[in-house]
């Protein structure tokens, strides 16, 4: 029987003081990892953490929920929002940020990128990744010319389960062909948002997913994971794998 494990976040955890303006720490208890952090009035992601980071804008992908205080976010692209208490967000790399409220802005952060806030960023040694997180990225925008440029004509996506949509679907049309299909069904609601990435180095990577979608007025979140096959700079082949293989059949049937 698999024993519970029991950690205090304040008292063992791994403290990430900011310069002038607050802190964080980051707890582990088995597989759940968490941060809190109090960024103080007068915080502000590139004058504060910025400098010892060797970057302009954040490098960490967010995951998180605010529980108390106000933050302003910046994207690299210029866009902009504001974070407010009750906010859950999924906060891409590649922005500043800065407190806004007149008391500390207290938030607590998921992502599996955590471990290394605060800190000056490694350089990504697998490409492969990028290529992955392309490829999510122009799935939930519906880039078809992106996906184009990172599969291969002999693509073959495998779909487990017993679903409509289930199977081999073998060559770039027919995968593209999945991928209208999923959101033809929902609505075009359907979502894959990428939680984490693992790879090789070389060609091999494995991608663990979110999946949003709402159908006939009822909204499913569940989870799976695809592996990557690549050749060159294209995925040749794409093994689906999910945690609810009867529920998912369920809701697309």
């Amino acid at each position: 029987m698999t024993q519970p494990i029991i950690t205090n976040l304040e008292r063992d955890g791994d403290p990430r003081p900011f310069p002038a303006h607050g802190g964080a720490v980051l707890g582990n208890a088995g597989a759940m990892s968490m941060m809190l952090a109090r960024f103080q009035p007068g915080w502000r992601w590139s004058t504060d953490i910025g400098p010892s980071a060797g970057s302009r804008s954040c490098g960490t992908r967010h995951l998180g929920y605010v529980l108390s205080g106000e933050m302003h976010v910046i994207m690299d692209d210029g866009t902009e929002m504001n974070l407010t208490p009750g906010d859950m967000f999924d906060l891409p790399a590649g922005h500043d940020a800065f407190v806004t409220s007149n008391e500390p802005c207290v938030m607590l952060d998921v992502s599996p990128e955590i471990a290394g806030y605060a800190k000056a960023p490694g350089a990504s040694t697998d490409h492969y990744l990028d290529l992955v997180r392309r490829g999510y990225e122009a799935f939930n925008a519906r880039d078809i010319d992106t996906l184009q440029t990172l599969l291969a004509k002999d693509v073959c996506h495998h779909v487990p389960g017993h679903g409509p949509l289930a199977g081999a679907h073998k060559g770039l049309d027919a995968v593209l062909g999945y991928y209208g299909d999923l959101a033809e069904l929902t609505n075009d609601t359907f979502q894959a948002h990428l939680m984490e990435l693992h790879g090789d180095g070389g060609g091999h990577v494995v991608a663990t997913h979110q999946i949003i979608a709402t159908r006939n007025g009822t909204t499913r979140v569940s989870r799976g994971s695809i592996l990557f096959t690549f050749v060159g700079e294209k995925a040749t082949d794409l093994l689906e794998l999910r945690a609810d293989i009867e529920g998912d059949d369920a809701f697309l049937s």
